[in-house]
């Protein structure tokens, strides 16, 4: 909210006049109007006795302790993922900077738009990367500091990652250390609690919520274990585990797409050329299971908020992207069969 529309709001809220508001202050009414209006704004030096008149603070007259909704911080933030992909970077951090500036203390805003911008700059041949990159540095340091400790410890895992990917080890450490470990679950009380009040959807939903969590972090922890497997050339070790992880995958519903991308990630590591090809090829014929998970009978009580615009035609699009942007992939790129299928 503009200061203009605070004057005016607490203005009416306490029944007050532009003549009366300037009496008050010993200024001109119409100079009130301009503040209203939004075509000045008042001196520095009338701040507190004009919060005064509006029995408000000074940070409420300046807009700093508004609070957003969860859902105006997920429109603000999507509008600054697609300009960032309509209109470039620039212009989206412009807006992210413009935003942040109205909303300082909404931490959970400032979070969510680093994070957005941080995907779009994991793009190859990003212009000024550095620069940009220190400038979600300098938000996410100033959301690790929040008094809202789920936020905070959010920020500062981000943060880690940040300083991971830029070889600062101690720093990503010590940001790690920050963050408390959480010793109680609640989860599953809550899901007995439903039960047992008779509330028999909501205890199902928990419980699948519980489920899915699980499989999802079970497959990406054996995804790790493969990767690092791969680094140390232990390749009958990996087979073995790419054989649990799609074991997970098979029992939890979590999709085919997951299956052949371990087979995929198997056919670079070994320059198998066909077995590469045969993959991509399974991968965008499966691109809509990559979120499996949610036509599921498995989690069929969960109230999960699908995207309906995510039609099969825009999870190959993506996929196809992906594959495009992929330089380990360049040793299929000529066949005339992947040719045919990303163009």
């Amino acid at each position: 909210m503009k200061i203009s529309e605070v004057i005016r709001n607490y203005r009416k809220k306490e029944s007050l006049t532009q003549e009366q508001v300037a009496n008050y202050l010993n200024i001109s009414a119409p100079a009130v109007n301009k503040w209203e209006s939004g075509i000045s704004c008042p001196d520095i030096a009338l701040l507190a006795p004009l919060a005064r008149v509006l029995k408000i603070d000074v940070n409420t007259l300046l807009a700093f302790n508004e609070e957003l909704t969860d859902v105006e911080v997920k429109k603000l933030t999507k509008e600054v993922g697609e300009m960032a992909s309509k209109e470039g970077l620039q212009k989206a951090f412009e807006k992210a900077s413009d935003l942040i500036k109205k909303y300082p203390n909404c931490d959970e805003l400032i979070y969510w738009i680093s994070v957005v911008l941080r995907i779009y700059l994991l793009g190859p041949q990003i212009e000024e990367k550095d620069k940009y990159e220190r400038k979600i540095i300098v938000w996410l340091e100033f959301v690790a500091t929040s008094s809202k400790e789920k936020t905070a410890s959010m920020a500062k895992l981000e943060l880690s990652a940040m300083y991971r990917a830029k070889k600062e080890y101690k720093k990503a450490q010590e940001l790690l250390d920050k963050i408390p470990e959480v010793e109680v679950d609640k989860k599953i009380q809550q899901a007995l609690l439903y039960e047992s009040s008779g509330k028999i959807d909501e205890a199902y939903g928990a419980y699948e919520g519980i489920l899915r969590k699980s499989a999802h972090e079970t497959f990406t922890a054996l995804s790790l274990i493969i990767r690092m497997l791969f680094k140390e050339k232990k390749f009958n070790e990996a087979e073995e585990y790419i054989d649990r992880a799609k074991k997970v995958a098979d029992a939890f519903d979590l999709g085919a797409y997951h299956k052949y991308s371990l087979d995929l990630w198997y056919a670079k590591e070994k320059q198998d050329k066909e077995k590469a090809i045969e993959m991509i090829i399974n991968m965008v014929n499966e691109a809509s299971s990559i979120d499996g998970s949610m036509n599921s009978k498995l989690y069929k009580h969960i109230k999960i908020n699908v995207n309906s615009s995510w039609d099969k035609d825009r999870y190959e699009k993506a996929v196809k992207g992906s594959f495009k942007k992929d330089k380990t992939l360049d040793f299929v790129k000529d066949d005339p069969r992947i040719k045919i299928l990303l163009e």
